[in-house]
């Protein structure tokens, strides 16, 4: 017998496109291809990742690069066939520095966003006076944790580098990446490879000596700051992964403007309500989305896997591009950019050189910015309205930068509630999360919620999904028929 193969994905970001590719390859190699419906709220695909191009300017909203690191994103690329269009950064200024009194200070060569590896570049720093390096080399002999369960980023980084570390180098670094108050967020879900350093070294510090003599990962690179080496992007920018994704589905059902109100099982299948009354059936229902915005969807369904998802907390965040001609920046700009403590009492979170990290991203002597603002640590910038938040932009650039001249123009773009808050705890509410998913067979839940923030790790567990849904539907004869009144 024929087995019905319908899938609705809810969701039209790249976790949800990447799902359906996903899909798409299964039904291919088997020779039975899904029926696959993509329901999306809104009139675009994509969800954050935005490029668009401006006078001869290329503006990225959401993420402006993925890591390579991570092979999920680079081996999709490779699969449609745009791995030609992959570029890297620009090896000439690969450092990035940190706002300290009313300098930019190059972050050491070698230091890993909480703890250096190449001692003598540390030492020679300016960034932290000697009685704080004093006590980053205590690190060395502190006793390793023998109580089990989480731990705050904060709390790890203080317990392991003191306090002057935690404010004036890991917050700022680790607030660029995630936007999170380092003293909620969850080291063994964002940053586990320190806690195994500490587990199998003993320390930090001699763990990434150790693993770099020894060439084994994470092994700090010779830039400063991140490991700039690892990231990479697309010629086009990185809607050029999301175009070519769905470019390449035309046999997928896509409802655009279609928001979702409610999904639910019935007689062995899946209903999916939309806001304007029409309701599908599938066998297979996958919401790709935010995790407070899958929980309504499931309250009737099942209300308390509903109400988990509503206690993972998350930030907005606004990124603003600013193009300028390049004679109008006083600053040599010979880095990729900046992050700024949050003890300063500035109004930023970072600040890229965009057309200096990546090429392409500027016409000829001029030059492209891109600024942060929002967060857990700054909520009340966040909440500005635009032209209070570009003047503050514009304020903080010139006390940083040194630009009195006005941006040739500036294009503010806001994320609402996107940055998922990975605070103490998430595994224990991921393990929660999934164990009441099983009672429901059919359905299923992807997005930055729940295994990784970044573009690669979407990818990679959307499609891990996407071949669990394959083996569900070969297998569903067998499971029970759930009934919600």
């Amino acid at each position: 017998m024929k087995i019905s193969r319908k899938v609705v994905i809810v969701g039209g970001g790249i976790s949800g496109l990447a799902a359906v590719y996903r899909l798409k390859e299964l039904g291919q190699k088997t020779g039975q291809p899904f029926e696959i419906v993509l329901a999306e709220a809104t009139s675009r695909l994509g969800g954050v990742i935005e490029s668009r191009a401006q006078d001869g300017f290329l503006l990225e909203g959401g993420p402006d690069s993925f890591i390579s690191e991570k092979p999920a994103a680079r081996e999709l690329s490779d699969r449609l066939g745009i791995a030609s269009e992959i570029i890297g950064t620009n090896n000439k200024f690969r450092r990035s520095f940190i706002y300290k009194k009313g300098k930019l200070i190059p972050i050491p060569e070698g230091y890993y966003l909480i703890a250096p590896s190449r001692i003598s570049a540390f030492l020679m720093t300016p960034l932290l006076n000697w009685g704080t390096k004093f006590r980053v080399g205590c690190e060395l002999f502190i006793s390793k944790r023998k109580s089990a369960g989480d731990e705050s980023v904060g709390g790890f980084v203080r317990r392991r580098f003191g306090e002057t570390t935690l404010q004036e180098i890991a917050q700022p670094m680790i607030g660029g990446i995630y936007t999170a108050d380092p003293e909620f967020l969850s080291l063994e879900t964002t940053l586990p490879q320190f806690l195994d350093l500490e587990r199998q070294y003993g320390s930090v510090i001699r763990g990434l000596i150790t693993r770099k003599r020894l060439r084994l990962k994470p092994a700090a690179q010779t830039a400063s700051g991140p490991r700039y080496s690892l990231f990479l992007s697309f010629r086009e920018g990185m809607e050029s992964l999301t175009r070519s994704i769905s470019a390449q589905l035309p046999e997928v059902t896509f409802r655009m403007n279609a928001p979702v109100a409610e999904v639910w099982p019935h007689s062995g299948k899946w209903k999916i309500a939309f806001r304007h009354r029409e309701v599908l059936e599938a066998d297979v229902v996958c919401i790709a989305l935010s995790a407070f915005q899958a929980a309504p969807l499931l309250s009737r369904a099942a209300p308390d896997l509903s109400r988990d998802l509503e206690n993972v907390p998350y930030e907005s965040v606004a990124t603003i591009n600013l193009a300028y001609k390049r004679s109008d920046i006083p600053h040599p700009l010979n880095g990729f950019g900046f992050v700024v403590p949050a003890i300063t009492g500035r109004k930023i979170v970072a600040c890229s050189f965009s057309s200096v990290k990546f090429a392409g991203r500027a016409p000829r002597d001029m030059a492209l910015l891109r600024v942060f603002a929002g967060g857990a640590l700054h909520r009340e910038v966040y909440a500005m309205d635009d032209k209070a938040l570009e003047r503050t932009v514009l304020e903080e650039l010139r006390h940083y930068l040194g630009i009195k001249a006005p941006p040739l123009f500036s294009s503010i773009k806001r994320y609402p509630n996107t940055m998922p808050q990975y605070r103490v705890g998430h595994l224990e509410l991921m393990k929660t999360v999934q164990s009441k998913l099983a009672a429901f067979p059919g359905l299923y839940l992807v997005g930055n919620a729940y295994r990784g923030i970044g573009v690669p790790d979407c990818i990679k567990w959307s499609e891990l999904t996407a071949e669990s849904i394959a083996q569900f539907l070969e297998e569903r004869e067998r499971l029970p028929v759930l009934e919600v009144p």
